[in-house]
């Protein structure tokens, strides 16, 4: 039987993803919900938040597509291990979030958010400069994102330091690993960017024990999910001087409510989750390798182990 997708998410992505999809391979059937003539002919769907009651409706499903790089959306330790679990892995994903975490590092090592605050009061003070190799940038996450997001930055001639659960290699990059280094890797962190994936151990993680162990005067940078900080303990940190500024793209809740203090807090620089997302011209052609690919009974690029959330 031919494959049959269902396609859940914006129109103009649906079509554009339908239209690469036919012409590279015309015997998959393509569905866009909610019309599903025949919920037993699902074999994977692509979408962002799944339909209602989907791992129960749909019987035969075999593989979720995740139209963005996260998928803690979908619970991943909840799946069956009879459903594979593919995040998208697209250059240009990956291009936005270093374009976004150049222009947060270098907005904090050049203290655009202080002169922004002097020219509030029409005050002219210049501020002394450092240059780059003598602010450390520390990645929290060094999975495909943290890896390219450290290599941009030492090309920038930024000290980089990663950390990650297991061990990693990556050239002109300090890397450290496991529970125990993670002391060690914040005492010497700047800048730190927050680029896990979220997942039960690293819900919560930028909490005050360890936005503590950064040095004193230390910034932070979050792109990777709300649920990974502890909003009272950075308001606290932030308010009692120990950190100095937070440039925040992802919240616990979002749209981030009206009353919410990030919004008036002079420490703190929002932006509404535009970090990165997904490019529908070249997310359409990683789309369409990844399911010749299956369709090959060839390994998925972004398969999800789904014990460990990534």
């Amino acid at each position: 039987m031919p494959l049959t997708l269902l396609y859940k998410g914006p129109a103009a992505r649906g079509e554009c993803w339908q239209t690469a999809m036919a012409k590279a391979l015309p015997e998959v059937n393509w569905l866009t919900w909610p019309d599903v003539p025949d919920d037993s002919a699902v074999d994977g769907i692509i979408t962002w938040t799944l339909p209602e009651n989907a791992l129960s409706r749909f019987t035969n499903l075999k593989a979720i597509f995740s139209v963005g790089a996260g998928v803690d959306q979908f619970s991943p330790a909840s799946l069956s291990s009879d459903i594979k679990l593919v995040r998208m892995v697209d250059p240009a994903i990956a291009q936005q979030m270093k374009t976004y975490v150049a222009y947060a590092v270098l907005m904090l090592h050049r203290q655009h958010l202080d002169y922004a605050q002097e020219q509030q009061r029409k005050t002219w003070s210049p501020l002394p400069v450092a240059l780059p190799h003598e602010c450390t940038v520390g990645i929290l996450g060094l999975g495909n994102l943290g890896n390219e997001v450290a290599t941009m930055l030492s090309g920038l001639g930024f000290t980089v330091r990663g950390w990650s659960r297991s061990a990693k290699n990556l050239p002109k990059i300090t890397t450290f690993h496991g529970e125990e280094s993670l002391p060690a890797f914040l005492s010497g962190c700047h800048v730190l960017v927050c680029l896990l994936p979220l997942t039960e151990q690293t819900r919560g993680i930028l909490n005050h024990d360890t936005l503590s162990a950064l040095p004193a005067g230390a910034s932070l940078i979050n792109t990777g999910r709300g649920g990974h900080l502890v909003e009272k303990d950075l308001l606290a940190l932030l308010d009692n001087g120990h950190l100095n500024y937070a440039v925040l793209d992802v919240f616990e809740q979002e749209p981030l409510p009206e009353s919410h203090p990030f919004w008036a807090h002079p420490k703190i620089h929002i932006t509404p989750h535009i970090a990165s997302s997904t490019s529908n011209d070249t997310a359409a052609l990683q789309l369409v390798a990844n399911i010749k690919r299956w369709l090959n009974d060839e390994a998925m690029e972004g398969e999800v182990d789904c014990r460990q959330g990534y």
